[in-house]
C-alpha cells in the first residue's frame, strides 16, 4: 500500500482532498495533530493509503483462493466498521485550553469584532502551543497568550503620522466626529509648525453657514481659508492654490441618510491626482456604528484612518476592529478639545496597551 500525508484544519477536509486526488480507493490510515514546523499547512496531518497496483499484485490476486460472497461481504463490513471507528475517534473535538476562550472573551468584552478576536486567537495559538509547556500556572499561561496576541496585532498595524508633502489631503467622516477641530490641529502641527504653506478649503454645498466654525479657527490662528459652496468653487480654489505645500479639505459630516450627497462629492474629489483621504471616526463610537460609517464612507477610498475623542473612552475595540478590518495606516489620534495641542501621531502601542484589563497586581499598585 502506498501512503501519503495531507494537512488541513480538519480531518474531513483532508480526507476530501485525498479522495479528489487519489480516488475513492483512498483509505484512512492515521490522523494526528500536525507537528509545530508543519502546522502552518494545517492543524491535522492525515495519512491515507491506496492499494498497490501492477502485475505482481494482479498475479497474487488471481492465485488467491476463491472467496464466497458471504465471506467477502463479511470482510468488507468488518473493514468498514474499523474505518468508521477510527474516524469517530479522530473527529472527537480536540480539548481546548480554557485560556484560549478566556482571552478571546476579554477581547470581545473590549468591543473587538468577535470574528477578528477569533482570527487573532487562532493565529496566536500556533505560537502559544510551542511556549506553553514551559509555563506553569493558568494565570501565567493566560498572560503569555495575551502577549502573543499583542504581537500579532502589532504586526498588522501600520502607522503614518505625517502628511505627504505637496499632496491635497481630504478629511471625511460622520457628523460630530470632531473633524473640523482636527483639521485645524493638523494644519498647525503638520504645516505651520514645519514652515509649510497651507490653505484650508471648507466644502459644504448643502448648509448655509456650515463654514463658520472653520473660518473662526482659521482667522484666530492665521491660516489661509477658502469657503467652497459649490463644486465649481472647490475646483477654482484648488486651481488657485496649486503652489501651496499643504492643501487641507474639510468636508461636511455625512450621516447615513446623506450618502447621495457624499457620493456626489466623492466623484469630484476622486479626480484629484495624488490625494490623501483621512477617514475620521470618533473612538467613542460603538463598534457596529463605526463599521457602518466606515463601510458607507468607503466611497471616498480612504488611505488613512484618524481617530478622535480618545479622551472620552477607555475602550479601543472599535479602533482596533476598523484598523485591522481595513488594513490601511493610522495617521493621528485626537486626544482632547484644545487646539492645536491635543493631537498625537498614531501609536500602535497605545492601542494594544488598552486592549486587555490590567493584571491584578498592577491594578492594586495603581490604587
Amino acid at each position: 500500500m502506498k501512503t501519503k500525508s495531507y494537512f488541513a484544519d480538519s480531518v474531513e477536509a483532508a480526507i476530501r482532498q485525498a479522495h479528489e486526488e487519489l480516488g475513492a480507493d483512498a483509505m484512512l490510515v492515521e490522523s494526528r495533530t500536525a507537528s509545530a514546523d508543519m502546522r502552518r499547512l494545517g492543524r491535522f496531518e492525515v495519512v491515507v493509503g491506496v492499494p498497490d497496483s501492477g502485475p505482481e499484485i494482479s498475479r497474487l490476486r488471481n492465485a488467491a483462493p476463491a472467496v464466497s460472497p458471504r465471506e467477502e461481504l463479511s470482510t468488507e463490513l468488518k473493514m468498514l466498521r474499523n474505518q468508521i471507528s477510527d474516524l469517530r475517534k479522530m473527529l472527537q473535538p480536540t480539548p481546548v485550553a480554557p485560556e484560549l476562550n478566556e482571552v478571546q472573551q476579554e477581547m470581545v468584552a473590549s468591543d473587538l469584532d468577535p470574528a477578528i478576536a477569533e482570527t487573532l486567537i487562532q493565529e496566536a495559538e500556533v505560537i502559544w502551543q510551542d511556549r506553553v509547556p514551559t509555563i506553569s500556572g493558568s494565570a501565567a499561561r493566560k498572560e503569555s497568550l495575551r502577549q502573543i496576541v499583542k504581537e500579532c496585532i502589532r504586526a498588522r498595524i501600520r502607522v503614518q503620522p505625517e502628511l505627504n508633502r505637496g499632496n491635497v489631503t481630504v478629511f471625511v467622516g460622520p457628523p460630530g466626529a470632531g473633524k473640523t477641530t482636527t483639521v485645524t490641529k493638523v494644519a498647525v502641527q503638520q504645516c505651520l509648525a514645519k514652515r509649510r504653506s497651507v490653505r484650508i478649503i471648507s466644502v459644504n454645498t448643502d448648509r448655509v453657514g456650515g463654514h463658520e466654525v472653520m473660518r473662526a479657527y482659521s482667522n484666530l490662528l492665521g491660516i489661509n481659508f477658502t469657503a467652497a459652496n459649490s463644486f465649481f468653487d472647490l475646483h477654482d480654489a484648488l486651481e488657485q492654490n496649486q503652489e501651496k505645500t499643504c492643501v487641507l479639505i474639510d468636508t461636511a459630516g455625512y450621516g447615513l441618510q446623506d450618502m447621495d450627497a457624499a457620493r456626489e462629492l466623492s466623484t469630484v474629489l476622486g479626480r484629484i491626482q495624488g490625494r490623501e483621504v483621512h477617514l475620521v471616526l470618533p473612538a467613542s463610537m460603538k463598534r457596529a456604528d463605526a463599521a457602518e460609517y466606515a463601510d458607507q464612507l468607503s466611497i471616498f477610498k480612504p488611505t488613512r484612518l484618524l481617530f478622535t475623542k480618545l479622551d472620552e473612552t477607555a475602550s479601543v475595540g472599535s479602533i482596533l476592529s476598523e484598523t485591522l478590518r481595513h488594513a490601511i495606516p493610522l495617521s493621528f489620534f485626537s486626544i482632547g478639545q484644545d487646539v492645536p495641542e491635543d493631537l498625537e501621531g498614531a501609536d500602535a502601542e497605545l492601542l494594544v496597551g488598552r486592549l486587555f484589563p490590567a493584571p491584578m497586581s498592577t491594578a492594586a499598585n495603581a490604587a
